[in-house]
């Protein structure tokens, strides 16, 4: 049942060295990528700390990332800590493993990346977020409080994608867009595989609509992510926008997603880390 997702060095150059033309060429392409890369790092150290870059200036910082995540590992550390007090006698305890927070930083940063452009998306359509989701049902079913800003974050996840969602044009299941999606679920079963060509016959009604609105969401988004010209710091990992997933034997497996490098995945997506 295919658901919603629970989301080179320098060298040495000799005195009155002759360096033939067809060279001499190629070390000024090189000096030329080089002043580039100066220019570039130089303009994020201008804003250090920059998690990511949207369009319209906005930007997400570290500090913002971290301040989401510290204020759930401070919680979940404050909660084991009045489970288990320290010894009234002084004596030292062994030592306590830190608190495992059931999301990472880059986790964080998606949400934020997520909610930013579905917002848009949601106010060019004039469309208001569901409400359910609610905070309290994504608490009750994941060990996320509902307290936490980030529980918030990704509750709106869903609420913006469920508004959205019926406003779209469905997309036309063609092969470019099914094969994958059918790779996808056969890479994570360990049954037998059905044959692609009966998979894409026997999708049922629920399903195929599932997909092609998925699809037609993921193509709209893509078209703001690459508008805004959305960069990302690396040290966060690759980030996607998950649209649709399936369970496939163990785990979620993402179906359709839209990446945050956007069209430009191949030249430049990222943010230069200097942290």
């Amino acid at each position: 049942m295919i658901r919603f997702p629970g989301a080179g060095g320098i060298g040495h150059i000799g005195r009155e060295r002759v360096i033939p033309m067809q060279r001499a060429r190629r070390l000024a392409s090189t000096a030329v990528v080089a002043v580039l890369a100066v220019s570039g790092l130089s303009a994020c150290r201008a804003e250090p700390g920059v998690a990511a870059y949207l369009g319209g200036g906005k930007t997400i910082t570290d500090a913002q990332v971290a301040r989401i995540y510290d204020q759930a590992r401070d919680e979940l550390a404050k909660s084991r800590e009045q489970v288990q007090p320290q010894d009234p006698t002084g004596a030292s305890a062994a030592a306590v493993p830190p608190v495992q927070v059931p999301f990472k930083q880059k986790d964080v940063l998606n949400a934020l990346l997520t909610v930013e452009v579905l917002e848009r998306a949601a106010a060019a359509k004039s469309v208001q977020p569901a409400t359910e989701p609610t905070v309290e049902q994504i608490a009750q079913a994941s060990n996320f409080s509902a307290g936490w800003e980030y529980t918030k974050l990704y509750a709106r996840t869903f609420q913006l994608r469920a508004a959205l969602l019926p406003k779209v044009t469905p997309a036309a299941l063609t092969d470019a867009d099914l094969r994958p999606v059918y790779d996808r679920l056969l890479a994570g079963s360990a049954s037998d595989a059905t044959p692609y060509d009966q998979f894409k016959s026997q999708l049922s009604d629920e399903n195929e609509k599932a997909l092609q609105q998925s699809i037609g969401l993921r193509n709209e988004l893509a078209k703001i992510v690459e508008d805004d010209d959305v960069k990302l710091n690396p040290r966060f990992g690759d980030q996607q926008l998950v649209l649709l997933s399936a369970q496939a034997g163990d785990k979620d497996v993402p179906l359709v997603e839209v990446s945050f490098a956007g069209a430009a995945a191949s030249e430049a997506p990222f943010v230069t880390d200097v942290s």
